[in-house]
């Protein structure tokens, strides 16, 4: 969790801060403390969006589909100006969804940004060719 990585430079602090300014309260008073690599400040990021959102209703640990939702549309805008429909969305979730509980928990989330991330990596690499 947040409270076990190590101190954060300044600049990094405050870098995370300013794309993080609606996060837990808790979690943007911890993170001046911390010193942090890019990639441990990505991946508290991720942890922190994840329970930003999951933390609205029901099971803090897994993602309803309205908060799920709203965590895609806020955190996501460009990739959720090319879902037109609901059904895509509903196909989506369920893509997501592989515990069959109608919720999405961290890892089934993480499993989606880890394939986004695949994605823009080929985009981005055949880009440059």
């Amino acid at each position: 969790m947040l409270l076990r990585y190590k101190g954060c430079s300044p600049s990094s602090a405050s870098a995370l801060r300013t794309h993080t300014h609606s996060l837990p309260a808790l979690t943007l008073r911890i993170l001046p403390l911390m010193t942090m690599t890019d990639l441990e400040t990505a991946m508290a990021t991720i942890i922190a969006v994840f329970q930003k959102y999951s933390e609205r209703e029901g099971d803090k640990h897994k993602l309803k589909k309205s908060e799920l939702k709203d965590l895609l549309q806020d955190e996501l805008p460009d990739l959720m100006a090319h879902v037109k429909d609901q059904a895509t969305l509903d196909r989506l979730m369920e893509g997501l969804d592989t515990d069959g509980d109608a919720e999405c928990d961290f890892q089934e989330f993480m499993t989606f940004i880890s394939m986004v991330t695949v994605c823009c990596h080929d985009f981005f690499e055949h880009g440059d060719e």
